[in-house]
């Protein structure tokens, strides 16, 4: 099989049975443009911890800094990544829309909920339950991606949506910090728990359920078929893989604010400096062009790995200066942009035609390693070695991704 039809087949052509004209009737431009729009709202969620640890401290300030870090950000987090591999195979048993919605209703409800938190014991366990609905909408809203667009605009789809996660990265820390500096945290909840709920009757209206390959059998298989994905030798591998890229996201981050505050910039000036990797993140809409170019969708990966690890190498070596800071960070957030749609790309082709599954696997991976980087962060003493470490950890990754490249062309080529 070819990577064009390997890329085919992750995006939805591998095992479809329902007709190509319903196909291209179920999702419109404008159905893709607001999935994408709440995909960076949803996972705006997981990224506005990251500038609120110091706020929510400085409120509950009998709690210990690592307290305050697992309720705000390691809980949500671990709750995330295992709803992946709840409603994944939900999906795939009983439809993508009904469990958007319902996940939906729910998170704008804990979400709210947040901002009332009375305690930080009560704050950590409503990040866990709104985690755990968040993780709902990104597999789901993949798989329908896939099923619901035509197969010429299908990959730039998929692009949009992974860019989404990637902005989403950015846009909430930023947004974040800018509504607590002005308002106070609980104010971040409210205004996100806002923009979800606009997004709940549009999709009620605008999105039908697409036309897919009939299931057969209960629910239990779904996930019994999971597991057998999941422990797949080349599954594995880039699972290996694929838990380092939020992980040095997030680390890497989650120290920058401290590290920035004690080169003496104040907080606005952290706030734009966290956004000069923002145009980076549009570099994921070019992950399917270059990988045409480049031989497929394990170099792009392969490619984004090294480039991630350059980035945090150059962050590194200039630690001290400002504009040194400044191009690490562009470099390495290219560099994940490049990567994170190539390694759905593969989940997809090796999951494939257990869509969902596969999404719910990759997502469970990437965001338990967003649940470890605030961990790791916090015991690792200096920047420049946390840094350090973490390129080390990429260029591994880069390790991983060929060998499960190898291992999959082996298993095809048998």
């Amino acid at each position: 099989m070819t990577d064009r039809a390997l890329s085919s087949a992750a995006a939805g052509g591998a095992g479809d049975k329902a007709a190509p004209s319903a196909q291209a009737d179920a999702a419109s431009g404008g159905i893709v443009t607001l999935l994408v729009v709440t995909a960076l709202f949803v996972l705006t969620q997981l990224y506005l911890a990251i500038p609120l640890l110091a706020h929510v401290g400085q409120d509950f300030s009998a709690a210990t800094p690592q307290a305050v870090t697992f309720a705000l950000a390691t809980g949500f987090s671990l709750a995330y990544a295992s709803g992946f591999l709840i409603w994944g195979p939900i999906s795939d048993q009983y439809g993508r829309r009904a469990v958007m919605l319902i996940g939906l209703v729910a998170l704008v409800l804990a979400t709210f909920a947040c901002a009332l938190a009375p305690s930080l014991s009560w704050l950590a366990g409503l990040r866990a339950v709104q985690g755990l609905v968040a993780s709902s909408f990104a597999p789901v809203a993949l798989a329908y991606l896939a099923e619901a667009v035509p197969p010429r605009r299908r990959a730039t789809a998929i692009g949009a949506m992974s860019t989404s996660f990637l902005v989403a990265g950015i846009f909430g820390q930023a947004l974040a910090a800018w509504v607590a500096l002005h308002w106070g945290w609980s104010w971040v909840f409210v205004a996100t728990g806002v923009c979800l709920a606009v997004a709940i009757p549009v999709i009620a209206v605008m999105v039908k359920e697409p036309a897919r390959a009939t299931v057969d059998g209960h629910l239990g298989h779904r996930f019994a078929a999971l597991c057998r994905l999941a422990v797949r030798p080349a599954v594995l591998l880039v699972s290996c893989a694929h838990i380092t890229l939020l992980l040095s996201f997030v680390a890497m981050y989650t120290a920058l604010g401290p590290h920035l505050e004690g080169l003496g910039l104040n907080a606005d000036k952290v706030i734009l400096l966290r956004l000069v990797g923002l145009p980076a993140m549009f570099v994921a809409l070019l992950a399917g062009s270059l990988a045409a170019r480049i031989g497929g969708m394990p170099k792009v990966a392969s490619a984004g790995f090294l480039l991630a690890a350059v980035g945090l190498t150059l962050e590194a070596a200039l630690a001290q200066s400002l504009a040194g800071i400044a191009i690490g960070s562009l470099v390495f957030v290219t560099g994940v942009a490049l990567a994170v749609p190539a390694m759905i790309t593969q989940y997809g082709v090796l999951a494939a035609p257990n869509r969902a599954g596969g999404m719910a696997l990759n997502g469970f991976v990437l965001f338990v390693g967003a649940s470890i980087g605030p961990l790791i962060t916090a015991r690792v003493p200096g920047f420049v070695a946390l840094l350090a470490g973490l390129a080390v950890a990429l260029l591994l990754a880069a390790v991983c991704v060929a060998g499960s490249a190898s291992i999959a062309s082996s298993g095809r080529t048998s």
